[in-house]
């Protein structure tokens, strides 16, 4: 499975994703070996139930379309979040590029 096909299955699934649960990704990038999100998220969710919801789905339904990754986590178990005011469009620019 090459880079860009697993990327492109994370975008769709991410999309899929935001429809579902009503919330906005307004930058994001995948990098090789982590991803950027800035995400508006309604007060109704904890940051905690949008990561597991993200990674929880996303890593459910890359590992049953795709036979070929190994057993075990595809994510890492933590993350970093942190709130956005007034550089909210520095930091989606540095995210996005």
């Amino acid at each position: 499975m090459s880079d860009n096909y697993f990327k492109a299955e994370l975008d769709r699934i991410f999309k899929q994703i935001v429809k579902w649960k009503g919330f906005v990704i307004t930058a994001w990038h995948i990098g090789d070996d982590h991803i950027h999100l800035v995400a508006d998220i309604s007060p109704k969710y904890s940051v905690s139930y949008i990561m597991s919801v993200i990674k929880g789905k996303s890593s459910a339904w890359i590992k049953k379309k795709t036979k070929k990754l190994p057993k075990g986590s595809l994510w890492a178990k933590g993350y970093f979040v942190s709130t956005v005011g007034v550089d909210e469009m520095i930091i989606q620019n540095y995210v996005k590029h």
